[in-house]
């Protein structure tokens, strides 16, 4: 059940533009882990503005997330560097732009504490560190370090 909600999810993404398959399984993971905080905080959204703090974290670096992944694959195939590093800084200011509104409305419109709102953001460094540690168990190669090496 599960392998077929996750070859499901990788055909939705690949639909919309996420051809690198690397990119579509960070992607994923991250939607994954935020249905999974949507799912245990939104119950507890209407007594707790922690629960929804945290939601909104998610939700908003969620959004960052795959907006610079797909944008991220799109920009490998401009011919112009120019053009290329203009795009990608119009993109990272934008980017940067609605997420700070976005953290100000919460914070100073609707109230939302900083600590679960920071930990609803840090939601991608924990998608990047589950997908490193699998991807480094997966290896067929590890390198032990033993100090000779410099």
């Amino acid at each position: 059940m599960m392998k077929n909600l996750r070859d499901r999810l990788d055909r939705w993404l690949l639909r919309r533009g996420y051809i690198h398959p690397e990119v579509r399984g960070l992607v994923r993971n991250q939607l994954v882990l935020t249905a999974l905080v949507l799912a245990v905080t939104l119950p507890l959204s209407g007594v707790s503005v922690a629960a929804w703090s945290l939601a909104a974290g998610t939700v908003i670096v969620t959004a960052n997330f795959c907006s610079l992944a797909r944008f991220g694959q799109r920009i490998t195939g401009y011919v112009d560097k120019r053009e290329a590093v203009m795009a990608v800084l119009a993109r990272f200011y934008l980017r940067l732009t609605v997420s700070g509104v976005a953290l100000f409305a919460c914070i100073a419109w609707f109230g939302a504490l900083p600590l679960p709102l920071l930990a609803g953001i840090s939601t991608v460094v924990v998608n990047f560190l589950v997908w490193g540690v699998w991807r480094h168990a997966g290896s067929k190669t590890h390198q032990t370090l033993t100090g000779k090496e410099a």
